[in-house]
């Protein structure tokens, strides 16, 4: 089974650097880099949730040779639920459960948080704590960084839902008992399936799976069929 991951906005494939010795060996976990961050820190990032999404699909598509899951936290989730209606627009195998994390569901979604307009050097600043960052380097964190989280914002800002048939595979959403994603715009991705929902509530802020969320891996590990794993499978989003 592999595990393809996606990061919350400005954040990158190093979040899940730790989960393949915690899932192994029946879990393969392929964390999925964007461009304009880490390795990929000098490629432009993508702005339009359709082109991302595009890409996915023909990335992921090459490694269907085996069940795979998608897991998504925050923006993350949200590409992570548009790629699986992608691959089943496209009569591609489809994913056998999607997790989301700190995410409302889509349908729920407003237009009232922070618009790309309203972001000033300070206010990216306060985004440091999601890169795990020094407070030395916020200076380096505005001008390196910058480019890459108003890019997600925007990403996000361009995203409309529009409605489909719910997703046939199971769907588990989670959230941080002090997440500003609330329950109930957590349970409402229940609508977003025809197959078993479950939600759950771990320990933490919007950030809890950023130390080592052991809790939430054991949860993975139990909903995902156990099959044999292959060696960790490096991927890169490549535009």
């Amino acid at each position: 089974m592999r595990l393809f991951c996606l990061p919350h906005a400005g954040g990158s494939a190093s979040l899940f650097r730790h989960w393949q010795a915690e899932l192994k060996p029946d879990i393969e976990v392929c964390p999925l880099q964007l461009p304009g961050r880490e390795a990929r820190l000098q490629e432009v990032p993508l702005r339009d949730m359709a082109v991302v999404v595009k890409h996915l699909v023909e990335l992921v598509s090459q490694y269907t040779d085996k069940p795979y899951a998608l897991f998504g936290h925050s923006m993350g989730a949200l590409l992570s639920f548009e790629l699986a209606r992608a691959m089943r627009s496209q009569g591609l195998a489809a994913p056998m459960h999607l997790f989301v994390a700190s995410y409302r569901a889509p349908q729920v979604l407003d237009d009232t948080g922070v618009k790309t307009k309203e972001l000033d050097p300070e206010k990216i600043l306060q985004a440091r704590r999601v890169l795990d960052l020094p407070a030395v380097l916020t200076d380096q964190l505005v001008r390196v960084v910058g480019p890459t989280l108003l890019a997600d914002t925007a990403l996000c800002e361009s995203y409309r839902y529009v409605a489909q048939p719910p997703l046939s595979c199971p769907v588990s959403a989670f959230r941080g008992s002090t997440d500003y994603v609330d329950a109930e715009s957590t349970e409402a991705w229940r609508e977003m399936t025809h197959g078993p929902f479950t939600s759950r509530t771990f320990l933490g802020d919007h950030f809890f799976l950023r130390e080592l969320p052991r809790g939430l891996l054991q949860t993975l590990r139990r909903s995902l069929s156990k099959t044999t794993a292959s060696p960790p499978l490096a991927v890169t989003l490549h535009p």
